[in-house]
């Protein structure tokens, strides 16, 4: 991005997997804006520390743990991946809401991560 300039903000629109994220401050972008986050869970999918998380899959059926062990917010800490499977394929539209939820905690949980690595030099 050597042609924008150094001194203002940029901004990249239309952005937002992790690893497009990640490429893009290393690059100089300040800010990003995009639905991705919110659509995967209107999807029935779920951004971890782990990669991503589809709570529709059998394999959630009996899974009692929190939906990401490594997040600390509502949604981890109230629901398991059981139950959530079962909102999924109860159709019951609570999942797209919470699903959501969970993926804006994640994506704030990774800028944040950024800034401090920024603030250490570490980026």
């Amino acid at each position: 991005m050597p042609l924008l300039p150094r001194e203002r903000p940029n901004h990249l629109l239309g952005i937002g997997d992790v690893e497009s994220i990640q490429v893009g401050v290393r690059l100089g972008v300040d800010t990003f804006d995009s639905c991705w986050p919110t659509r995967l869970g209107r999807h029935g999918t779920a951004l971890t520390r782990h990669g991503s998380l589809k709570v529709g899959q059998a394999r959630y059926r009996d899974d009692y743990g929190p939906l990401d062990a490594s997040c600390d917010g509502f949604v981890s800490r109230h629901h398991s991946r059981a139950y959530l499977h079962h909102l999924w394929r109860a159709k019951e539209p609570a999942v797209h809401g919470l699903l959501t939820l969970h993926n804006i905690k994640f994506m704030a949980d990774l800028m944040a991560d950024m800034r401090a690595k920024i603030w250490r030099d570490e980026l």
